[in-house]
């Protein structure tokens, strides 16, 4: 039987790689238990000090080499992997995570490669020597099972959905890849801007304090934002939140926003629909805090606290505190 090959697309944050990027690390070492397997971390236009510090969580980094990879653009990223699968071969699996890379050229990338696309997992193995992934369907109502044929099976998997791997006893192989294509005619990014400032990211946090409507006006988000800094974790919001203009698209958790999995989520008066639980219903710990014992949220807590969030959650923060 053939060695299996998984590709781990590597993403960075001022110049070190995600925590994310280390739990797909740590989903590809789960796999190469269960099957031996050659794990090769692709680091995209980044340093020698980044790929060194992926290193060290990787038997092999592959960092490609082209300075138009500095940036993220979409369709540079998905001709720089698929002429780099025309090089070095078809690897039977590439985890990424379920970001806005990983959910924008990932999917092209399986469509150019006639390959097989599974967002959202969270959970990944081998079946038959065929890979297979657990991953929430309808709004999280159900899960869904699925073994793939085609190869190669391109995953996102949810933040948080894996455990991070822990340094390796070796330091990984760096090996610098040229790389070349040519994206004449494309889009050219013009300007880059963000709103994300320079705290924890949603999808770096282990620990995460949602609010909603029921926060009453924005300047209440100072509570959340105080709960979070003492738990070291992150601010969220609801859609309806960020609709109001009181807290950036950044932060929005559900359908339309961001899809996490962390250790702990507060929810402060958020009543729990749908689109919004899609977003972080694999939560390992939800508190729900909301004044109606029957909202929604509380059919999906572990702990529920009926009760207005604006007096509780300085109590928890204070609590916390001491």
């Amino acid at each position: 039987m053939s060695r299996a090959q998984i590709w781990v697309f590597a993403e960075k944050k001022n110049g070190v790689p995600t925590r994310t990027t280390i739990q797909l690390l740590g989903a590809a070492r789960k796999l190469a238990e269960q099957r031996e397997c050659d794990i090769v971390a692709l680091l995209a236009g980044g340093s020698q000090e980044t790929a060194a510090e992926l290193a060290r969580f990787a038997p092999r980094v592959l960092l490609l080499d082209n300075q138009e990879l500095a940036i993220y653009e979409a369709i540079r990223f998905k001709q720089a992997l698929d002429g780099l699968m025309e090089d070095i071969g078809v690897p039977e699996l590439i985890l990424s995570a379920t970001s806005s890379a990983g959910s924008e050229f990932m999917p092209a990338l399986a469509a150019r490669r006639q390959g097989a696309f599974a967002a959202g997992c969270i959970d990944i193995w081998w079946e038959d020597d065929k890979p297979a992934v657990r991953r929430p369907i309808y709004g999280g109502r159900v899960y869904e099972e699925v073994a793939f044929e085609a190869s190669p099976l391109i995953a996102t998997l949810r933040p948080g959905a894996f455990p991070a791997a822990e340094p390796a006893g070796e330091t990984g192989e760096i090996e610098s890849k040229g790389i070349e294509f040519d994206c004449e005619g494309a889009p050219r990014l013009g300007e880059l801007k963000t709103t994300v400032g320079g705290g924890l990211s949603l999808n770096e946090a282990t620990r995460v304090v949602a609010g909603g409507r029921g926060m009453g006006k924005a300047e209440n988000f100072g509570l959340l934002e105080e709960l979070a800094q003492t738990l070291g974790g992150a601010v969220a919001a609801s859609r309806s939140v960020v609709d109001s203009g009181w807290r950036p698209h950044d932060e929005q958790v559900g359908k339309s926003g961001k899809t996490i999995s962390p250790g702990l989520y507060i929810a402060c008066g958020i009543s729990g629909a749908i689109h919004h639980l899609l977003g972080m219903n694999t939560s390992k710990l939800v508190v729900a805090i909301n004044t109606d014992p029957e909202a929604p949220i509380f059919g999906h807590a572990d702990i529920g606290l009926v009760g207005d969030a604006t007096e509780l959650v300085p109590a928890l923060t204070r609590a916390l505190k001491k």
